[in-house]
């Protein structure tokens, strides 16, 4: 049987391609069909959503670029314009090849898709090429192939149909990966299941739902509504893994910050995180979407089988100065929370591992290693608080 037509951003042998094929593998290949997303612009993708049904695949993170704000996937989820029905992260890797004649160090143009600039970053001042941009990996090897001026470009394994000389098989900066979602248009979660042709069986069973909290944007204090907060999302938790974790922290507005929060289907009841008891400074979105996995357990596998450096700490952060972009993770605990400005996520970091302390404290269950991460701690703890983390820095 098979599913509704399905957007992927750039095609399939794009990165959002690249990580569709991967995560659903075996699904109906008429996605592919280049009249389902060719010239389908973020933009046009985002009409499409306001104007009706349509299953779209679009990046919405990356540990170098931070929220993909082009494609307008973490705006959608706020507004209450689109349904989440999965949400992963995949490596990304740019190879880099070259007309004849070009090697590394001879390359004087450049041309990718905008975000690989920031991604790989590190090569392109190595090679000090004059970067050009295209509208997408697709589109940029196509203009690299057909214009004699461009001497090299950043491409998506497997676009090098053409067999041009491969210069570098990654020219990624370390630690790159791009969380991407499939989204629905809002009327999607009343399909029937017939609707969803064979992408039924990928999405289902749901084992995580996610919800948005925007609040005001607080560098250091936290007020009563948001300590409140931080309560609720606790309360009836038996069990560390039953905790709902704050992924991301988005930007809303120069003075507002969205959260999206992931949870356990099972340990979520009904009425959680009510406006009653809140000012009118903390807004709750419920029901922002489902999934048949847990974002966080994902990005930890990822991390084991391809940044293996960087779980080896209790605590970490990754973060690019330039771009105001940040994540913070502590692996024991299975913490992962990605950010933009560093002294506005830092401290809502903080504020849940100290919640998580809390906890153990007060008798929460935990596993064998959970409790030896907490008693390493639990002295540094009582003595200084959260003030005890110390973040090592890494993949930069």
């Amino acid at each position: 049987m098979p599913e509704p037509d399905l957007i992927v951003f750039g095609g399939p042998t794009s990165q959002t391609g690249t990580a569709v094929r991967e995560r659903l593998e075996g699904i109906d290949t008429r996605w592919e069909n280049e009249a389902i997303w060719k010239g389908k612009s973020f933009k046009h993708i985002k009409k499409m959503f306001c104007d009706g049904k349509i299953l779209a695949v679009l990046p919405m993170w990356n540990s170098y670029v931070g929220a993909i704000e082009q494609s307008h996937a973490l705006e959608m989820l706020f507004e209450e314009k689109a349904k989440l029905y999965l949400l992963w992260p995949n490596e990304i890797i740019f190879e880099c090849a070259g007309k004849v004649g070009i090697g590394l160090g001879k390359i004087k143009t450049l041309i990718s898709v905008d975000v690989a600039e920031i991604q790989c970053s590190r090569f392109i001042q190595e090679q000090g090429a004059k970067f050009l941009v295209g509208n997408s990996t697709t589109d940029a090897f196509e203009k690299f192939a057909n214009d004699s001026s461009i001497d090299a470009v950043l491409y998506t394994p497997g676009q090098n149909q053409q067999r041009f000389n491969v210069l570098r098989k990654n020219a990624s900066n370390p630690t790159n990966f791009t969380t991407f979602t499939l989204l629905g248009s809002i009327d999607s979660c009343n399909w029937i299941n017939e609707t969803w042709g064979s992408l039924y069986k990928k999405l289902n069973p749901k084992v995580g739902v996610y919800f948005g909290v925007q609040m005001p944007i607080r560098a250091v204090a936290f007020s009563d509504d948001q300590k409140l907060l931080f309560d609720e999302l606790t309360n009836g938790c038996e069990a560390i893994d039953d905790i709902p974790e704050i992924i991301f922290v988005a930007r809303r507005s120069p003075d507002r910050c969205g959260l999206l929060v992931e949870a356990k289907d099972s340990i979520l009841p009904d009425g959680i995180l009510t406006e009653e008891g809140y000012s009118n400074e903390v807004e709750v979105v419920q029901g922002i979407g489902e999934t048949n996995s847990r974002y966080t357990e994902e990005v930890f596998q990822l991390f084991n089988n391809k940044f293996s450096g960087v779980v080896r700490y209790d605590f970490i952060r990754h973060k690019n100065v330039a771009n105001n972009i940040c994540f913070f993770a502590c692996p024991p605990l299975g913490i992962v929370l990605h950010g933009y400005e560093d002294s506005i996520v830092e401290p809502v970091a903080r504020l849940v591992i100290d919640k998580y302390f809390e906890l153990y404290i007060n008798g929460i269950e935990c596993t064998n290693n959970e409790r030896k991460f907490f008693e390493k701690y639990k002295q540094a703890y009582y003595e200084h608080g959260m003030d005890f983390i110390n973040f090592v820095d890494v993949g930069l």
